[in-house]
């Protein structure tokens, strides 16, 4: 029998481990693209601050010790919290956004994506983060 539709990324069920590195992945895509002067219209703006508070939230109860040691698993969340605040800040229109600004959130995203997603393969949005 012929299958249409796309493949099974995960195996096994999702959990909230899953739904919470791939809401970080589609913020980095965000933030990347508002940094590129992609246009930030009323539902993007509306999805990247949702996302970021729904990051900042999920942050607290995620357990992501099976991504690195305790010490890294909890510079990981202080690096997403940061990013989530980042992410909010950079949407807003009254936010100046200076050149040393803009090196922090690419080096905070470098960052996270060295030590999240280095092991991992993401294929849902991976040729959409090369793009952005």
């Amino acid at each position: 029998m012929k299958q249409f539709g796309p493949s099974r990324i995960y195996p096994d069920a999702m959990d909230e481990q899953h739904v919470f590195l791939m809401r970080l992945h589609l913020l980095m895509v965000m933030i990347k693209a508002k940094l590129k002067g992609y246009p930030t219209g009323t539902f993007r703006k509306t999805a990247v601050l949702e996302n970021a508070a729904e990051l900042h939230r999920l942050v607290m109860h995620t357990d992501l010790s099976g991504l690195g040691s305790h010490r890294s698993s909890h510079i990981l969340k202080e690096r997403v919290k940061l990013l989530s605040i980042m992410a909010m800040a950079i949407i807003s229109e009254d936010y100046p956004l200076g050149i040393h600004r803009r090196e922090a959130v690419l080096e905070n995203i470098d960052n996270l994506m060295e030590s999240v997603f280095s092991k991992k393969k993401l294929i849902l949005f991976h040729d959409v983060l090369n793009a952005a």
